[in-house]
């Protein structure tokens, strides 16, 4: 199936989308398949996300946020954790490129319901927010790594950590859950060899397995199968999910520190056997502050930087390290609590989900962390149209925008050069971060 160059695609904006080529045939469905390790992996151009956190109840629901860069149809599956039951589904039309939305309280309300989306055409994206008596989201997930690692979380008096496994497939997935903190690596073997029964989900609490720990990292690796394990992390202020990652040895945060999210850090985990050498810019609307931290992470060890001496309230950051490493912002204060992993560069992202409703603001974090000036295109994805604006990055800053554009579902934004992209929303419960999904370049 042919893949999309990026160049085609930021044309074809500005050229208002007018002509499309046909679609490429559809896609195999996924009922029946199996992933092949290393990874899990879709393709571009007709991809499957996978959304592990999607919850409705009396006091919640989650809203599904599409984008996607051609017309495109996407097929919704709600698997039951009974067996023998049918999945719930749902289907929505995109005009690309475009955005749309579902609420999960109308197709079913039993509380937790993870779920997988397929799109007919891409490159696409989903994410998944959360609302009612908490405030999350986050990007769902068409690709990982054969391990995941989960940096940001603790289970110190008043937190709770749980970790997600979602088994979308038709055989049982067998896992292996490790995990070590601040105190060396963690005494994990009931966790050995974890299965997850297929179309279902199996959850992990840590508070009481693992308990007072300050800088708690989790990796989840398939031994079996497959599964989309995901992560929340609880205070008395609000909860975060959050999606794991590979290793790197850079890693961008758009955004690190939010107005009323004065307790902000940096977790860096090195899983390695070797200690990492590892490097933190901040980056503010004023300039940045190259090597503001430089430590050393000891072998199966996390570090936590505090972002206390900062004195600006907006803040983005870039890790660079000399061996592979996970990371993540971890945020907390009276206007809830926020956790996000970081992201690399790319010369183009889809923010489906990005907007304000209500009384939750949504804001556009943009960061060039580079030497030379960039022009970025923002796009706001509608059902109908795409709207563009340009704005200028200025080197190594952060720019955060508010967005007020009422039939707002989701952003696009681009560039000539590489930078970061993330956004958040802040209401009456809580804050959460979500990353930005780059669109690949080929």
């Amino acid at each position: 199936m042919s893949r999309w160059p990026i160049v085609v695609l930021l044309g074809a904006l500005l050229a208002g989308a007018s002509l499309m080529p046909a679609p490429d045939p559809e896609p195999e469905p996924l009922a029946g398949v199996i992933i092949d390790r290393p990874g899990l992996e879709s393709p571009v151009d007709a991809s499957i996300w996978y959304c592990p956190w999607a919850q409705a109840s009396t006091e919640r629901d989650s809203v599904f946020a599409l984008a996607a860069m051609a017309s495109a149809g996407a097929e919704f599956t709600f698997p039951v954790a009974i067996p023998g039951e049918e999945p719930d589904t749902a289907r929505l039309e995109m005009i690309g490129p475009g955005a749309a939305a579902l609420s999960l309280s109308d197709i079913a309300q039993r509380g937790d319901s993870p779920a997988f989306i397929e799109f007919d055409d891409g490159p696409s994206a989903a994410t998944v927010t959360v609302v009612g008596d908490v405030l999350t989201a986050d990007a769902c997930v068409a690709a990982g790594p054969d391990e995941w690692f989960f940096a940001g979380g603790s289970t110190r008096t008043g937190e709770t950590l749980r970790l997600r496994l979602f088994n979308p497939f038709p055989e049982v997935a067998k896992v292996t859950i490790s995990g070590f903190s601040e105190i060396g690596v963690e005494a994990l073997g009931q966790l050995r060899s974890l299965s997850v029964n297929p179309r279902s989900w199996r959850d992990v609490d840590f508070e009481e397995l693992l308990r007072q720990r300050e800088a708690l990292v989790i990796s989840v690796r398939s031994d079996d199968g497959l599964v989309v394990p995901a992560m929340a992390f609880s205070n008395e202020a609000d909860q975060a999910w959050w999606s794991g990652t590979g290793l790197s040895t850079e890693w961008e945060f758009p955004v690190a520190r939010h107005l009323g999210l004065d307790d902000a850090a940096i977790v860096v985990a090195n899983p390695g056997l070797a200690a990492v050498e590892v490097s933190v810019d901040v980056f503010t609307r004023t300039g940045p502050q190259r090597g503001a931290f430089i430590f050393t992470v000891g072998p199966e060890a996390p570090v936590r930087i505090a972002l206390d001496d900062i004195p600006e309230a907006v803040i983005g950051a870039r890790v660079t390290a000399t061996s592979p490493v996970a990371a993540a912002v971890v945020a907390t204060g009276e206007a809830g609590t926020a956790v996000t992993a970081g992201v690399p560069t790319a010369r183009a992202w889809l923010l489906p989900g990005l907007r304000s409703t209500g009384a939750d603001e949504g804001l556009l974090w943009l960061l060039n962390s580079g030497d030379e000036a960039v022009t970025v295109t923002i796009g706001v994805l509608t059902g109908v149209e795409t709207i563009n604006t340009k704005e200028v990055l200025e080197p190594g800053t952060i720019r955060r925008i508010a967005v007020d554009d009422v039939d707002a579902l989701g952003y696009i934004v681009f560039a000539a050069d590489p930078f970061s992209a993330a956004w958040s929303v802040t209401g009456t419960t809580g804050t959460a971060f979500s990353a930005g999904i780059p669109v690949p370049e080929e």
